[in-house]
This record gives C-alpha cells, sequence and structure tokens, in this order.
C-alpha cells in the first residue's frame, strides 16, 4: 500500500512548495544543530546531556527530511504541456519515513524534557519508561493506520475501517501521554526558579499544541470534502513541517533555554555560597 499523495496530479506551485517545505525543514534542523553545539559548554555539567540530545535529534530529523526530499524529486515527473506533475511509473513517495524518525525522536525529547525537569535516579527511569514507552506505541499505531490512507480517501479498494481504529488507537495512547507528561511538568516546575519554570510551561504548551496538530494532518485522507483535493495534500505536508519544526527544534530550543537559566541561578548561588 502507498500513502495518499501518490494518487494526486499537482500544479507546479504546489509540487515545488511541498519540495521547499522538505529542504526548508532540513535547513532548520541543521542550523539548530549548530545552535546546540555551540551552547552546550554554557550549561551546567548535568544539562549537557539535553543538548546532547537535542543534536542526536537534529540530525535524525534533517537525514529525514533530505531522504523525503530525494523521494519526492524522483516520484513525480513534470508535463510541460499542462505544468503538471504526476507520480512516475514505478516511483513511489512515502510518508512511512516520517514515523521511522519520530519513533526515534519522541522518545529522545521525552527524555531531555525528564533530564530538564531534573528527575534523576530510580525516578527519573520510572517516568522514562512510561513516557518513552507511551510515545513509541503512539508512533507504531500511527504508522500501521497511514498505510490504510488510499482505502478510507477511496482511492483503492477495501475498508477504510482500519485507518481510524489504528488512528484511534494511536490517540488514546496519546491522551495517556499527555496525562503523564503533565504531572512530570507539575512536579518538576516546582524545582526550577521562576524564569525557568515559565520557559518549561511554554515549552510544554508549544508540545501539546504541535503534538495535536500531528493528529489532524493524519486524518486529512479521510476527511470527506478535502480528502480529494491536491491543495489539502500541500496543506497537509504544511502541517507536518511547521509541527516538525516546532516541536523538535524550537522546543529543544526552549529546553536549552530552561537548561541555561537554571545554570546561571545554580552557579551564582555556588559563588554567593562560596564568597560567604
Amino acid at each position: 500500500m502507498i500513502n495518499y499523495e501518490n494518487f494526486f496530479t499537482y500544479a507546479y506551485w504546489e509540487y515545488e512548495v511541498i519540495r521547499h517545505m522538505f529542504s526548508f525543514t532540513a535547513a532548520v534542523f541543521a542550523a539548530s544543530l549548530f545552535y546546540f553545539a555551540m551552547t552546550v559548554g554554557q550549561a551546567a555539567a548535568k544539562y549537557r546531556t539535553t543538548f546532547v540530545i537535542s543534536g542526536v535529534v537534529m540530525v535524525s530529523a534533517t537525514l529525514e527530511l533530505f531522504l523525503l526530499w530525494l523521494m519526492w524529486n524522483r516520484a513525480f515527473t513534470f508535463d510541460a504541456a499542462t505544468m503538471t506533475f504526476s507520480i512516475a511509473e514505478g516511483q513511489v513517495f512515502s510518508n512511512g519515513y516520517r514515523y521511522a524518525n519520530w519513533l526515534i525522536d519522541v522518545p529522545m525529547l521525552l527524555t531531555q524534557f525528564l533530564i530538564v525537569l531534573q528527575f534523576a535516579g530510580a525516578e527519573l527511569r520510572s517516568r522514562w519508561v512510561k513516557l518513552a514507552g507511551a510515545g513509541a506505541l503512539m508512533i507504531v499505531l500511527g504508522y500501521v493506520g497511514q498505510y490504510y490512507e488510499p482505502q478510507v480517501a477511496g482511492f483503492a479498494e477495501g475498508s477504510g475501517a482500519p485507518f481510524w481504529i489504528w488512528g484511534g488507537l494511536s490517540w488514546l495512547v496519546f491522551f495517556y501521554l499527555l496525562y503523564a507528561a503533565n504531572e512530570a511538568v507539575g512536579t518538576g516546575k516546582a524545582r526550577l526558579e521562576p524564569r525557568a519554570a515559565g520557559l518549561m510551561q511554554n515549552a510544554w504548551i508549544l508540545l501539546i499544541v504541535t503534538w495535536f496538530i500531528y493528529g489532524f494532518a493524519y486524518m486529512i485522507p479521510g476527511i470527506p470534502g478535502i480528502n480529494d483535493s491536491s491543495t489539502w495534500v500541500v496543506f497537509r505536508q504544511g502541517i507536518f513541517t511547521f509541527a516538525d519544526v516546532c516541536s523538535k527544534a524550537v522546543f529543544g530550543i526552549l529546553l536549552s533555554q530552561v537548561a541555561l537559566e537554571q545554570s546561571r541561578t545554580e552557579e551564582g548561588g555556588s559563588g554567593q555560597r562560596r564568597a560567604a
């Protein structure tokens, strides 16, 4: 089975906008990697792991977006007479590679999330198992469901019910993940100084919003009235682009700012105690 995007003929501008979104996102992640490499030395030793994790996430995401860019270029051919792009014989574009990347990045983002909230030892391990496990399960369930996009959109024979069943199970896990992560934020913020706590709250709100946006993008092939339009494919890829940039690069930068704020506060307090 192949993804929903393969069943459309795209106007020149639609094809190019999607192609440019892939390259833009890859460039953002590459630039963010440079930021994390340049700022890791400014953080206290116990927070540096979060910068390293962000760097790994940026490498993973850059490679995945570059792969999608290559696939998009190969999967469609240009018709100069109509100024359109249509699927090339024997070629396939697959959003499944996004899920492979998310399966790496979501547990890692949740790991650095817990580190910055200052969980450690057995408490860190316990919360990590719940959050990372739920995050991975959420992605795997969505990955299975996306194979039924052609059926739910009416482009292929067969039932579209599995698309909603697997997607619904993924949403259930997502709501559990939100509950567990929100409890961790409430507990961990009490350990942060006020400015850092405010930044952490902003990072948490950003993550909630972008993860809900991902869910809407997943559902587009199954929504009558919009699932038969190539323009909505552009919109869908735009949602993925916005959510990827915000949930990985911007979220990682916000966490780094929390770590830097905490580092300055803790180092200032240590200096005052030494002077006393």
